[in-house]
């Protein structure tokens, strides 16, 4: 009997165990713990709290992302408030050197910035006749116009009439209406002077006028001022990983227009607490789900910027090119990447996490025509640039590059032009001047080693650091759309 007990005994501590053992153990294939229903309803309170935990998670991410090139606007906005920049009154231009932190810029021509508002109706911009070639975006970098050689002028002069959202005035006789969605825009213009002379750039960047539609451009007293040698350190590299990211973002929804368009992802960001009109003070748990959405966010976008596996990011298929954008030119009567079915949300991550300004323009192939770039991010091993190795890149000659042509490169970090003690991230035929080889080719080269005697053909670069190249032709001509010119692979020294 004693036994018979002790073997019973020994059966119900296995039976309870395995009772216990398989409650313990109900988790998903990635080791979560699973929610549990009973009679169709949620089983307790754990389960009821994991999902709203994972609801409220996975619509901050998606809201993240969608809404990145809204905020990146907004820190285009505020950071060269600083530096003098002000709404309707005052524009900035810089030599877009290292020091002032613009999202893949290139260092060929100097950019000419201004933020304006529109809330008290219609702005002017006055573009002279010349090599001035701009772009406007809203306050979400939605393109809605584009200025001066691209522009309804086409570089003979042009008065371009920045409309507010719901305006219903008429618009006069001698002004090419452009139509904004919000109320905030930034103007980008770029001064292509031939001599490359940046004093001379300034001079010419006076001439663009801003002023109200009731105004006289004669009592225009818009200023652009020159910020040269001043450090304008972008606030979206302090913002883009944390709270701040949604603080900001609330405010942009709280002060502009909610588009029809938007509503389903202004629907997700109520879900996380930011409404217009409505305070946002979000308790630990809901800050804590917005800094992971930040900083998962984040990564992802990374991701679909540097290792996007759709193959069209591949230039030609025996290189490793890549092009953006992801998808081409902007569709025109959308204004967004994809087309009429669809916004092609993984092209957004790809190209907003790494590039400020949009415009039809950007990706046509076009022969003569404006420029292309060919982006690299790995040697020919497919190893992703490193800081600390020296490497080589043979550009063949002749170069079909009928303006000029240049290499810049950037911290993969910021995703800016690096910043070292050469003063320059960059090799270009207006500047440096590179030197050809005998049979027409250039040798650039990178790394943390100058070359001895090429120096003009070295992009200095860091060590502990990973960095990425853009190779840039303007006026791109005939063999760069035919196949018959390739960019060969970057070299390990």
């Amino acid at each position: 009997m004693k036994i018979i007990s002790y073997y019973l005994v020994l059966l119900l501590f296995v039976s309870l165990s395995a009772c216990t053992n398989s409650v313990d153990q109900k988790t998903d294939k990635d080791g979560e713990p699973s929610m549990e229903f009973e009679r169709g309803f949620p089983a307790n309170e754990q389960t009821i709290k994991q999902a709203q935990h994972a609801t409220k998670l996975r619509r901050a991410i998606e809201a993240y992302k969608f809404f990145y090139p809204t905020v990146a606007t907004e820190a285009v906005i505020q950071q060269f408030v600083p530096h003098g920049a002000i709404f309707n009154e005052v524009g900035i231009i810089m030599p877009q050197d290292p020091e002032q932190q613009f999202s893949v810029a290139n260092q060929d021509t100097p950019y000419i910035i201004g933020i304006l508002d529109l809330k008290n109706g219609p702005m002017v911009i006055d573009i002279p006749a010349g090599p001035y070639l701009g772009i406007m975006n809203d306050h979400h970098m939605e393109w809605f116009g584009d200025m001066g050689v691209i522009g309804p002028g086409k570089g003979a002069g042009e008065k371009d009439l920045i409309v507010p959202p719901g305006y219903t005035g008429e618009i006069p006789n001698g002004y090419h209406p452009f139509y904004s969605k919000t109320y905030k825009v930034v103007m980008l213009t770029r001064v292509v002077v031939k001599s490359g002379s940046y004093d001379e750039a300034v001079t010419m960047a006076q001439k663009i006028k801003v002023y109200k539609l009731n105004e006289d451009a004669n009592s225009s007293n818009y200023k652009i001022i020159d910020i040269k040698g001043q450090k304008a350190p972008l606030p979206m590299l302090s913002w883009e990983r944390n709270m701040d990211y949604w603080k900001q973002l609330h405010e942009v929804v709280n002060d502009e227009t909610a588009q029809e368009k938007h509503r389903v992802m202004l629907g997700m960001l109520a879900d996380v607490g930011i409404k217009k009109g409505e305070s946002f003070s979000p308790d630990p748990e809901l800050s804590t789900i917005l800094t992971t959405a930040a900083e998962t966010g984040f990564q992802e976008m990374n991701v679909a910027c540097f290792a996007n596996p759709r193959p069209e990011r591949l230039i030609w298929e025996d290189r490793l090119w890549e092009s953006i954008p992801l998808a081409g030119s902007l569709d025109p009567e959308t204004k967004e990447f994809g087309n009429a079915n669809y916004r092609d949300l993984q092209a957004n991550d790809h190209y907003f996490f790494c590039a400020w300004g949009t415009s039809a323009g950007i990706g046509r192939r076009q022969v003569g025509q404006g420029s292309l770039y060919f982006v690299g991010l790995k040697d020919e091993t497919g190893a992703y640039l490193n800081g600390g190795k020296n490497y080589k890149l043979t550009i063949p000659g002749p170069v079909p590059a009928k303006l000029f042509w240049s290499v810049t490169v950037y911290d993969s970090e910021t995703r800016t032009i690096i910043d070292t003690d050469l003063g320059r991230g960059a090799v270009r035929t207006m500047f440096e001047n590179p030197q050809p080889n005998v049979d027409g080719s250039f040798d650039i080269y990178f790394g943390p080693d100058k070359p001895e005697g090429k120096e003009n053909h070295w992009v200095k670069t860091i060590p502990g650091k990973g960095w990425f190249t853009f190779v840039r032709m303007y006026g791109p001509e005939e063999p760069i759309f035919n196949g018959t010119y390739k960019l060969p692979d970057i070299q390990l020294q």
